[in-house]
């Protein structure tokens, strides 16, 4: 048997780790890396956005907090990585042409969370927007953080729960939104479940727009872009 002394030793390294690991999770933040689109999609979301508060007034608006945005990665990372994280995006924009970017909207899609939905413009999947997700994750993805939560996020100055979803979502974005298995979108607010089927089974107009710029944003709840963390406006 071990001795008193061991055990109590053992004990309280145990009792120091646990402790250590919850400070390093407070420190975490959840990112988004994203594409702020053109003009055309930003109008276009904002018209989505309006028929969604018509049928949910407590749902988010488009804004300076919750930006209109194609994520290409989202993770959890320490805050004391983040200049390297900004350094890493910064490279791949200078390798890339955004300008010629152009990105195609077909149609509405929803993610239930129970008895309302969160909706977005569906994306084409396109190479040029594969190749740019594969070159943030090379340069970002070694950054990432396992086991993020709510303190990751921006407060929700409404009030409303974040959908526990949500932190797994982050957490597994890769391989989970990866890849073959990425689907580019926009998110354009919240509304009633079989309110959004109905409404995607409706005739939609489909439009080409352009992308602005790359930037990395703090989440928010429902996955939103709330706060810009780097420099370039």
């Amino acid at each position: 048997m071990l001795p008193t002394i061991v055990k109590k030793t053992l004990v309280l390294t145990a009792l120091l780790l646990a402790a250590s690991s919850a400070v390093a999770r407070d420190d975490l933040i959840a990112i988004d890396i994203l594409i702020q689109p053109s003009a055309k999609m930003v109008e276009e979301a904002g018209k989505w956005n309006g028929l969604m508060r018509e049928q949910s007034p407590n749902g988010f608006e488009l804004d300076a907090e919750h930006a209109p945005h194609i994520t290409l990665l989202q993770l959890y990372i320490a805050q004391t990585d983040l200049p390297k994280v900004v350094a890493a995006v910064d490279s791949v924009k200078s390798k890339n042409n955004l300008g010629s970017l152009e990105m195609t909207a077909t149609g509405l899609y929803h993610i239930p969370n129970g008895n309302e939905g969160l909706a977005g413009i569906v994306i084409e999947p396109a190479e040029r927007l594969s190749q740019l997700q594969q070159a943030v994750i090379d340069g970002a993805g070694q950054y990432a953080v396992k086991d993020g939560d709510v303190s990751a996020f921006v407060p929700d100055k409404s009030g409303v729960a974040f959908p526990t979803a949500l932190f797994a979502y982050v957490d597994t974005f890769i391989p989970n939104q990866t890849g073959d298995r990425y689907k580019p979108h926009v998110t354009i607010g919240v509304a009633p479940l079989d309110w959004l089927k109905a409404l995607e089974k409706k005739p939609f107009d489909r439009f080409t727009f352009g992308a602005k710029n790359i930037a990395i944003y703090q989440l928010g709840n429902y996955g939103t872009a709330s706060k810009r963390l780097d420099n370039s406006h």
